[in-house]
């Protein structure tokens, strides 16, 4: 959704902050098998773009598929570890920074 033409139509202001100038976030489940559940994104002038996999990434966010869907979602906090078992690998601000610009607001 956050790459698609739309999304700049419907959030101008979240689609200009995800811009960038080459930085990459991973974000990698780790219970699911042969790579499945890894997501690579790179926030370029144009916009973000993504891609399954991994790669070597800014920041790595890692941890049970179900952490990281609830951290996405903004149900859980991204660095409570406790409530997560989540691992943050590299530039946290960064990662705050894509949930902070990437939230679903409806109406």
């Amino acid at each position: 959704m956050l790459t698609s033409p739309t999304w700049e139509l419907q959030r101008p202001e979240s689609a200009h902050a995800l811009r960038g100038t080459g930085q990459t976030l991973q974000w990698l489940a780790t219970d699911t098998g042969d790579g499945e559940g890894a997501w690579f994104v790179e926030r370029r002038p144009d916009g973000a773009t993504w891609q399954p996999g991994t790669r070597q990434a800014d920041v790595t966010v890692a941890g049970p598929a179900r952490s990281l869907l609830l951290t996405l979602t903004r149900r859980l906090p991204l660095t409570d570890r406790d409530a997560t078992d989540l691992s943050i690998d590299g530039d946290t601000t960064l990662a705050r920074h894509w949930l902070d610009n990437t939230a679903h607001v409806s109406g």
